[in-house]
């Protein structure tokens, strides 16, 4: 039976594709049959507009094994997420989540099999997306307590002295990453040039 691999990294902070070759070896995928897509935000980001993922879909049209560290590699989207495992299901793949074993079978055909799976499958994706989306909120609440504190704080303590913070490297390729915005409206976000993104984007990243 056909075995594939995919992984999906959001961004380079603090992220490698290297975990995730290795989840595939252990579950017995040959490297041609493993493809990753790298630098590229779930959420924002379409299944069917990653390269790697695509190749997916053309190996798992008759059917196979799709091997998956846990679904969020697929999308953080609700309705991207189920609608993709639909068509999964419909191709006959068994999708098996290497976190923790757990497995969504496009083959079977008892009814209470058949809802059992999918319920759990529309439950997995709408809480993704709540889970993400629940992180950048609280993620935009901390940005802004930090900024009110430091407003109350005699002017030569304040971390923002009114001199506006540049960007770094890191920083600027990782939102990227994670938006999938391209380089002028990237520049344009940080008030930076689209040449110092282009020397971002080349710089090499601490790992």
């Amino acid at each position: 039976m056909k075995t594939v691999y995919y992984g999906r990294i959001s961004t380079i902070d603090g992220q490698t594709s290297a975990s995730q070759y290795d989840d595939a070896k252990e579950q017995g995928v040959k490297e041609r049959d493993t493809h990753i897509d790298e630098g590229v935000s779930g959420y924002h980001v379409a299944p069917m507009d990653r390269p790697e993922w695509r190749r997916v879909m053309d190996k798992l049209s008759d059917g196979g094994v799709l091997y998956v560290r846990w679904l969020d590699r697929i999308s953080r989207r609700y309705d991207e997420l189920h609608s993709v495992m639909q068509l999964l299901m419909k191709f006959g793949v068994k999708v098996v989540c290497t976190l923790n074993n757990m497995s969504f079978d496009g083959s079977a055909t008892d009814p209470v099999a058949k809802a059992t799976r999918d319920a759990m499958l529309a439950f997995i994706a709408a809480q993704g997306e709540a889970d993400y989306l629940n992180r950048r909120e609280m993620q935009r609440r901390g940005i802004e307590r930090v900024k009110a504190a430091d407003a109350l704080k005699p002017h030569a303590e304040r971390t923002n002295k009114g001199r506006k913070r540049v960007a770094d490297a890191e920083e600027v390729t990782a939102w990227r990453a994670e938006n999938g915005k391209s380089i002028a409206e990237t520049a344009k976000k940080f008030e930076i040039s689209v040449a110092t993104v282009k020397r971002y984007l080349k710089a090499p990243q601490a790992t």
